[in-house]
């Protein structure tokens, strides 16, 4: 036999075996005849996500072909029936499986046969965590950044207006797959504003691949928005009202209109809280008589966070192959706070000076942006799509503080007015491309190009009253101007190397110009340089129920606009927030090994970072006697982080997900040329439990613990929360009343040390931002629901809209 046969009788062994990898399986009636034209869902065992859809023949007859290996189940349905799903049954990826006859009872007469599935809160996959927001009870109500707050391995420090993954900053946001391309300050409120009642999922994405921008040492937020998909028009609305040390109401709604080639959707969103806050600071000293100074600050805030949240989109099917999209947002966050901070200065334990300090404070932020998007798919398997956006921020910060100072006695001596302001406009422009191809079933390519220019303008001024008239102080009064353009191109290749070894290489380069002028110091900005970052991804599975994976990445942090921005805010007569222009960027590699077996997930992760960015770092100045709380580069950050996913299914009624990490974090820094190293082990837990109680009633456990952690320098005490939520069901048109307690035990605070005697540096923070809080829901369902849903399709546009730090 020649090679020719040879490989002729491969190819046809070949062909056989591909045909007999599918899934069938037949639907009948009563009487035994087929049933056809019957709706076939083939779903995963673990979360009930739909995998595949078919309809049955006319002989009842339905098949599913190229099913990768798992764990499914079957559900059949058809109008004037009633709906049946098969046992849970194993399938391997390389064979024939012909599943028992399907039987549907008729004489049910309905308008439409729905199936409904409920997914999991917590959903572990190789490279991301899925939260599904829409499903967890404690969630209804609440902000986004709250449920950030919940989610398993996240810390969000709203005082620095910073959010930490698996123990690293330089998060990196995005809303629908696209980067908010904003500063760092204004994503915070952005979700603070944003209603949880409207978002489906949170995807937290610690490997990001080549096609995510390089940016963010600690990987990706996606934050995914509900879209109806009906024909006509529906949509969804909730009202949410609740107190503790305050009261907090956030209300939205959205809609979505689908007709022929337009589908127009948009959404609108409003929030208001005026929880209390309690801030306390301590600090020792020795001064340069030997004395012993303690200098304790209290303060009590009355903040009122308003926020207006706006998106329109409209996306429009030119052809069969084209989509175009153009979406449009704003919002007007305004946050407001009264203060009184009373601070004591002791020296060798004995009062002496007492100063209090009343502060009224505004900072708003307002926002425009708007984005073209065109996607035309060449094949099936081939697409181009391009995207242009425009971003406008207008920050504008005022605040008046009033200082009484008295002596150790608490008699009066003098009063001071100091009134602070900063406006801040910021201008971004965004353009992008990307190209994919699928050859075949093993192979796809994609490469892609982007372009970000984005400057910005921010004046500072700090001016105290002498009794004729207001004074600036120069050391604290400024005015500055970035202009930053980035330049990107990526390229990433997928292929299958055998049936269960998959490989995914990509290569991004990104050339970044900054220049930022002041006009106390001329240009203390002045960079130009050059990055490639490599990414490499080794998926082997084992079985269908054994998977391992071997990710590699490099990454850069940098600096954010709020950062190096200079900016003031005041604390006491000789404390302070403030911004750092001398920030450098920041590079990491990062090593990351994981293994699933069944829904277990076990992960090893190893990252090296060189210059890291740490937020709210002390730096006494001994000349001034000033303490100022600022970002600064460390020298290295070395952390290893062990990640166990665990769900179990205690009962039918009862399942629970629970969530561990341990991370060790390394940190080398400099302090005032001085080399210091600093270690510590954290631990992190979360637990999800969800009870049905009855097939209306259920209700929701959720619990969180911050073992003792490290932020640059700063160690942080352990904290624990927990929440907990019923939720009502009236059936589809009367809605669904939620009641949730946040933070039952009033327990989530911050307390963050610092502890150098060589540098004369010894301090203590607490940041009580959140309040045991009740939370009362109703949410409902608008519209014409009974229509089929239409074709399922591409937003068209991938693009990711950066936010600059």
């Amino acid at each position: 036999m020649n090679e020719k046969n040879v490989f002729f009788l491969v190819l046809f062994l070949f062909c056989l075996q591909l045909k007999a990898q599918e899934i069938n399986g037949k639907v009948i009636e009563q009487d035994g005849e087929g049933l056809a034209f019957a709706n076939i869902l083939l779903q995963k065992a673990s979360d009930s996500s739909l995998v595949k859809g078919a309809i049955t023949d006319e002989r009842g007859n339905f098949k599913f072909e190229n099913v990768a290996s798992g764990r499914y189940y079957i559900t059949a349905s058809m109008v004037g029936f009633s709906s049946q799903s098969t046992e849970i049954f194993d399938y391997q990826g390389n064979q024939n499986l012909t599943l028992p006859t399907i039987f549907l009872v008729a004489g049910v007469e309905l308008d439409e046969v729905v199936v409904q599935t409920t997914k999991p809160v917590f959903v572990q996959k190789i490279d991301r965590m899925v939260i599904n927001v829409e499903n967890s009870i404690v969630s209804a109500g609440s902000s986004a950044l709250e449920v950030l707050e919940r989610s398993p391995g996240v810390i969000v420090d709203r005082q620095n207006n910073a959010i930490s993954l698996a123990g690293k900053n330089g998060v990196v946001v995005m809303i629908n797959g696209k980067i908010s391309y904003m500063p760092q300050e204004s994503i915070v409120q952005l979700l603070e504003g944003t209603s949880s009642d409207n978002i489906e999922s949170i995807e937290l994405i610690t490997t990001p691949p080549a096609n995510f921008d390089a940016e963010g040492n600690a990987g990706f937020i996606n934050i995914v928005l509900k879209k109806r998909t009906d024909l006509g028009l529906n949509g969804t609305y909730s009202l949410s009202g609740g107190f503790g040390n305050g009261t907090t109401t956030s209300n939205n709604i959205s809609f979505n209109y689908r007709k022929n080639k337009i589908n127009l959707f948009g959404n609108y969103s409003f929030l208001r809280d005026s929880q209390g806050q309690r801030f306390e600071f301590s600090r020792v000293f020795t001064d340069d008589e030997g004395s012993l100074v303690n200098l304790e600050t209290v303060s009590d805030r009355d903040p009122i966070q308003r926020n207006h949240n706006i998106r329109l989109g409209l996306d429009y099917q030119v052809t069969d192959k084209t989509i175009l999209g153009f979406l449009v947002g704003a919002y007007d966050n305004k946050w407001t706070m009264d203060a009184v901070n009373n601070s004591i200065e002791s020296e060798d334990g004995a009062p002496f000076s007492i100063v209090q300090l009343l502060n009224t404070e505004r900072n708003q932020w307002q926002h425009f942006n708007s984005n073209i998007n065109l996607k035309h798919n060449f094949t099936e398997n081939e697409f181009f799509s391009v995207d242009f956006d425009y971003l406008y921020y207008y920050d504008e910060n005022p605040t008046d503080y009033v200082n009484s100072f008295f002596d150790g006695n608490n008699t009066f001596l003098r009063e001071e007015l100091t009134l602070s302001d900063k406006t801040t406009p910021i201008n971004i422009a965004v353009a992008k491309g990307d190209y994919s191809k699928q050859f075949n079933d093993n192979l796809k390519l994609e490469a892609g190009v982007k372009a970000v220019i984005s400057n910005f303008e921010n004046d500072v001024s700090v001016a105290t009253f002498n009794g004729q008239e207001f004074v600036e102080d120069p050391t604290l009064t400024n005015k500055s101007i970035l202009n930053e353009h980035i330049w990107a191109a990526y390229t990433s290749m997928d292929y299958k190397l055998n049936k269960k070894t998959t490989l995914k290489l990509g290569l991004r380069y990104e050339q970044t110009d900054s220049e930022l002028d002041t006009e106390t110091d001329g240009r203390v900005v002045d960079r130009n340089f050059g990055n490639i970052f490599p990414s490499v991804f080794v998926s082997h599975a084992v079985n269908d129920s054994l998977g391992f994976n071997l990710s590699y990445s490099k990454r850069i942090t940098r600096p954010t606009f709020n950062d190096l921005a200079p900016f003031v805010i005041f604390v006491d007569p000789n404390t302070f927030l403030s911004g750092n222009s001398s920030l450098q960027p920041s590079i990491s590699n990062s090593v990351k090994f994981d293994t699933t077996y069944k829904n277990i997930l076990l992960s090893f992760q190893y990252s090296i970072e060189d210059e890291p960015i740490a937020s709210f770092q002390e730096r006494f100045d001994e000349a001034t006697g000033r303490l100022f709380f600022e970002a600064a580069n460390n020298d290295k950050n070395q952390l290893f982080t062990v990640t166990l996913g665990l769900p179990i299914t205690i009962a039918n009624w009862w399942k629970m997900q629970n969530n561990f990490i341990y991370i060790n974090t390394q940190v080398d820094a400099v302090l005032q040329d001085a080399p210091f190293s600093f270690e510590q082990n954290t631990f992190r837990a979360n637990s999800s439990s969800s009870f049905t109680i009855t097939k209306s009633f259920s209700s929701e456990i959720n619990m969180n613990y911050f073992g003792a952690g490290l932020f640059g320098i700063r160690r942080f005490d352990p904290v624990f929360g927990l929440n907990i939520g019923f939720q009502k069901k009236f059936g589809d048109k009367w809605g669904t009343l939620r009641f949730a307690i946040n933070d039952v035990f009033d327990s989530f605070e911050f307390t963050g040390r610092t502890d150098v005697p060589e540098q004369n540096l010894n301090t203590r923070n607490t940041f009580d931002f959140s309040n045991r809080t009740f939370l009362l829901t109703y949410s409902r369902s608008f519209g014409n629901d009974k229509l089929k849903s239409s074709r399922q399709r591409g937003t068209g546009s991938d693009d990711e809209r950066r936010r600059v730090n």
